[in-house]
């Protein structure tokens, strides 16, 4: 079932683009492909996850249709800007737009065309920093990412530090989740490491806004997080 969600989540983003629409995958499907372990995925999957260019929603809905997926009316009529969640033949797709937003907000409207079918491995690995608590499927989704993949400069088919620290050097909150993200990772599976050191060393270099400082000075005396609304 895992392998058949991947390909589902990589067809649907091949007709999306084939009428215009600019989506990718994101999520634990979208890791194990671009970590080579689409036809064998490293665990099981509760759901797809997409994101999408708010001019593509649209044709997205169309084709999601045509493949057989429902959108939830009332859901999708309350959330249109941002999220909209479908159920199909494979099971919930979870689409955002333009931006992934649960603990914390991942911009994404500007990345979308730096690859396909699934976001950078970057913003992957973003998506799954971003949760406060994170739990035995976002250590497993983080450390085949972190194992596949070098912490280089630049975009590529790797995890940019330099982006990782602009983002985070300009927000604090989201710094203060993503390095205690990486913090658990490390200490859950010792084959990332140095990796994990690698990256955290990266965002560290990165230059720290007037924002970030600010922030920085109140720490944890002030919620720095978001608690997600769990959708069916």
């Amino acid at each position: 079932m895992a392998a058949a969600q991947v390909a589902e989540g990589v067809a649907i983003v091949a007709d999306a683009q084939a009428v215009g629409a600019q989506a990718r995958l994101i999520g634990g499907a979208a890791i194990a492909w671009h970590s080579g372990r689409g036809e064998s995925p490293h665990r099981t999957f509760s759901d797809l996850d997409m994101v999408v260019s708010r001019k593509g929603a649209s044709a997205l809905t169309k084709v999601l249709e045509r493949r057989g997926y429902q959108g939830d009316r009332r859901f999708n009529a309350l959330n249109a800007d941002t999220r909209l969640i479908f159920h199909g033949p494979t099971g919930k797709l979870d689409v955002f737009v333009e931006r992934f937003q649960m603990c914390h907000e991942i911009p994404l409207r500007s990345r979308l065309e730096l690859d396909a079918p699934t976001a950078t491995v970057t913003d992957l690995l973003l998506t799954k920093l971003q949760v406060l608590q994170i739990n035995e499927k976002d250590v497993l989704d983080i450390a085949l990412l972190l194992g596949t993949h070098e912490c280089r400069a630049g975009e590529g088919d790797w995890i940019n530090g330099d982006y990782l620290g602009r983002l985070l050097g300009d927000d604090w909150g989201l710094w203060r989740t993503a390095t205690g993200s990486l913090a658990a990772v490390s200490k859950a599976e010792p084959r990332v490491r140095d990796r994990v050191a690698e990256i955290l060393a990266a965002i560290e270099a990165g230059p720290k806004s007037r924002r970030y400082r600010l922030r920085a000075r109140i720490g944890e005396r002030k919620r720095w997080y978001e608690l997600p609304e769990e959708v069916d």
